[in-house]
């Protein structure tokens, strides 16, 4: 029973390893491309190729599910071309038994996959983006890009943070019951002191009484009601940067702070379905390829078929996602959807399985 188990677990993990290969070394192709477009004195290609590496395995883990299917298709193709399915079947190997041999193996890539997202593949991303921010300047955020925050009737923008997380061109809108513009606070540098509080150097302040505006800079002002030096770490994250462990903490503070978390929870869901939908992949390829006396042409099909599932899979929970997005559709009904599909469609290959 164990010689068996470890004898398709090797033919399987091999078929995965050859084609998530094949995956990386497109996806290096591709993204070195893109890349090398935009060096400059400071990000030089050698920072370019470290980019594009750290940032690959996160990549190669959210097509984990295509990967998991062609892999394990292709490594029952080649038991099919040795006729191993064939001596399974004459020695007794029943459809169950086969499907038990399998459960530990699936269980066990489920957990890496899960350990892997929280603790090797976000982190090297994050490194990777760490080193492409450095390399562009000192402000750490994308050109034109800014981050906002609500509490109450109070908006706060922050257009630049630096690598020592110092924060700069900050903005404070603070409106008043009827939606009026009460006053405009605006910093160039500020620090962060303790928890939420920071201290505003050089502020100018706009205030609005009785219709008439006045204007006075101020050297220092403080305020409560902004980012921690924690908060201020994961705001310089990208979702795809984020372990899942982080993607929780953040869609929650978004939720607290009265602003919406809806795609971070969506992510979050996406993140953690991911392994239970690479585990459906492979079985749904037993109930493709598992097929013992078939003809290499048969199998062949098969393995195009299933090329082909793997794409419709990837792009349709792609458009799902921009969906759910859009319409606000609620982030487990809309990540769990593919998953149950695919599992779905595995349990009616399976029972049609003949063996």
């Amino acid at each position: 029973m164990r010689t068996l188990r470890r004898y398709l677990t090797g033919h399987m993990v091999a078929g995965w390893a050859l084609f998530a290969t094949v995956m990386g070394v497109l996806l290096l192709l591709v993204r070195m491309i893109e890349e090398l477009e935009r060096v400059t004195d400071r990000y030089t290609s050698g920072k370019v190729v470290l980019h594009v590496l750290l940032t690959l395995p996160q990549q190669l883990l959210t097509l984990a599910p295509v990967i998991m299917l062609v892999g394990t298709l292709t490594a029952f193709a080649r038991l099919e071309q040795l006729n191993e399915l064939t001596v399974l079947r004459s020695a007794g190997v029943s459809k169950a038994r086969l499907l038990r041999l399998l459960v530990m193996p699936l269980l066990v890539l489920c957990l890496l996959l899960w350990g892997a997202m929280e603790w090797v593949t976000a982190p090297l991303h994050q490194w990777g983006e760490e080193i492409r921010s450095e390399a562009r300047g000192n402000n750490t955020l994308e050109p034109g890009q800014s981050l906002w925050s609500r509490s109450g009737l109070t908006y706060y923008r922050l257009g630049r943070l630096g690598l020592n997380r110092s924060p700069g061109d900050i903005d404070i809108f603070e409106f008043g019951p009827d939606h009026r513009l009460l006053r405009a606070i605006h910093a160039e540098r500020a620090e962060v002191i303790e928890g939420r509080r920071w201290r505003l150097e050089d502020a100018l302040v706009r205030s609005w009484d009785s219709g008439t505006l006045q204007v006075q800079r101020v050297p220092e002002l403080s305020h409560d009601q902004l980012w921690s030096r924690d908060e201020l770490q994961r705001l310089l994250l990208g979702m795809d940067s984020m372990p899942p462990s982080v993607l929780y903490a953040y869609q929650d503070y978004l939720q607290r702070s009265g602003q919406s978390g809806h795609a971070h929870a969506l992510a979050l869901w996406n993140r953690l379905l991911l392994p239970p939908a690479a585990v459906g992949m492979a079985l749904l390829a037993l109930g493709l390829g598992v097929k013992p006396g078939s003809q290499r042409g048969g199998m062949g099909r098969q393995l195009a078929a299933g090329v082909l599932v793997g794409v419709l899979f990837y792009l349709g929970s792609q458009i799902l996602v921009a969906l759910g997005q859009i319409y606000h559709l609620p982030p487990l009904a809309t990540a769990s959807f593919p998953v149950l599909c695919i599992f779905l469609a595995a349990l009616v290959l399976l029972r049609r399985l003949r063996w």
